[in-house]
This record gives structure tokens, sequence and C-alpha cells, in this order.
């Protein structure tokens, strides 16, 4: 099965008491806005036919830059915790297990396209699985990969979308 898998990371946060889970800025909400209409200009309703899943980190910054997408096509944002940045009692190890855990997950899915949204220390891990290469990840950052036969091809790489906040 060809299946699409984008892997973005989350919009510029609120930082005002990062021990809390803020959600996003305002640089955040129009990094997210741009996403939507990135989003919207590349797709169509046909190619959403095949499914979509929209997966985020269940970190509020996360799910607040999916979530113009998802009200776009009237769909819910799903939080999994397969998707959280590392904690500090995780060893890398079990990071890499956990991330490999997803993607497995991912896989074996019958989606056609999916749109993830994560963390700066999850995206390089999984593309390098993915890709054989890590990708570094700015903030708002949009890789789009296709999957077909076992392997990955990068097909987009947008690594800002300061063009699309004017």
């Amino acid at each position: 099965m060809q299946k699409t898998l984008i892997l973005i990371r989350h919009a510029h946060r609120d930082t005002s008491k990062r021990e809390l889970d803020n959600g996003l800025n305002e640089k955040g909400r129009e990094q997210a806005k741009a996403l939507r209409r990135f989003f919207s200009e590349r797709f169509s309703k046909t190619d959403l036919a095949g499914g979509l899943w929209l997966v985020s980190s269940p970190k509020l910054r996360c799910v607040e830059t999916l979530e113009p997408i998802a009200k776009t096509i009237n769909q819910e944002v799903d939080r999994h915790p397969g998707l959280a940045e590392q904690s500090e009692k995780e060893s890398l190890k079990a990071f890499e297990a956990r991330i490999n855990l997803f993607l497995q997950e991912w896989m074996e899915s019958k989606v056609a396209l999916t749109l993830l949204c994560s963390h700066g220390d999850w995206l390089p891990l999984a593309s390098g699985r993915l890709l054989g290469f890590q990708q570094s990840f700015k903030k708002g950052a949009w890789l789009e990969l296709e999957w077909s036969y076992g392997r990955g091809e990068l097909r987009w790489y947008v690594p800002s979308f300061k063009t699309l906040l004017k």
C-alpha cells in the first residue's frame, strides 16, 4: 500500500511559564494557519478519500498546531502518547523504542494520509528511521514522505512558512 506521512514540528509556543503545557503564542497561531493554507492547497477532497489520520503528541502546542486543519475538514486530532517528547526519566533506548513502536503502528494502518505533529527531539529520530537520515525541524516545519514497498521517499520539505505569514 502506498501512503503518505507528513511530519510537522509544533508551531511556536507560549514560553511565559515553560513548566506548563502552554499552547501556541501569536506567532505559533499564525504558523498553524499557514500550515492549514498549505495543506488546503496541497490536498483536495479526492486526496482525502483514502482516509486521513490527524495524530499529535498530547502536548497542547502540538494539538493546537493541527487544529486549524482539523476544523477545516471537520475532524478531531488524535492525541497519541507515543508522539510525546522524551521525558527526563526515559532513556534514549526506551525513547527510540517508543518511536519505533508508533512507526510500526503507522505502517500497519490502512490510512492513506497521516499528518503527525510532534517535537524537535522525536521528529529527527523518526525521519532517520523512515528515510535513512535525521532531518532537523524548525518550529512549524513540514516534511512529507511517501511510503511504498517498505521504504520512504522524501516528497516535500518546507523548513519554514515565513513566506506564507506575510
